[in-house]
């Protein structure tokens, strides 16, 4: 999988979940308004730490590969 790949395959996933965030947020908040800014917060940290945990775990198994 190439980077541009891991990042559409990011996007497409977050979108999932910034709809149930939204959703669980706004029963907590009330809010429409404060429930899509949480949301879209967490759906840009998600994009972040989700592609650093693709890269990771590429790495984790081309070392694997290579000691085996």
């Amino acid at each position: 999988m190439n980077k541009k790949e891991l990042f559409y395959k990011a996007i497409i996933w977050q979108i999932i979940g910034l709809s149930w965030i939204s959703i669980l947020s706004y029963i907590w908040f009330g809010s429409w308004l404060r429930s899509l800014s949480f949301s879209l917060i967490l759906v840009i940290l998600g994009i972040f730490f989700y592609i650093l945990y693709e890269l990771a775990w590429i790495k984790i198994i081309k070392n694997k590969n290579k000691i085996s």
